[in-house]
């Protein structure tokens, strides 16, 4: 018997490569792919990475 599940992915920000998810992901999420940290988000139905940037990061906390 096969089953199918779906595979989270998005495009990098900064590279021509698609990027696999993790399971749990959810949009917000941090993560980092060519050294550089980039924001999950999710709109009409697909996932995308957005580069972060660091400067407006700085003065939250």
């Amino acid at each position: 018997m096969w089953t199918a599940s779906e595979v989270k992915k998005a495009s990098c920000a900064v590279g021509e490569e698609v990027v696999i998810l993790p399971d749990d992901v959810q949009p917000g999420d941090l993560i980092e792919c060519h050294g550089v940290r980039q924001r999950v988000t999710y709109e009409f139905g697909a996932y995308a990475l957005v580069k972060v940037d660091e400067r407006s990061q700085g003065s939250r906390s």
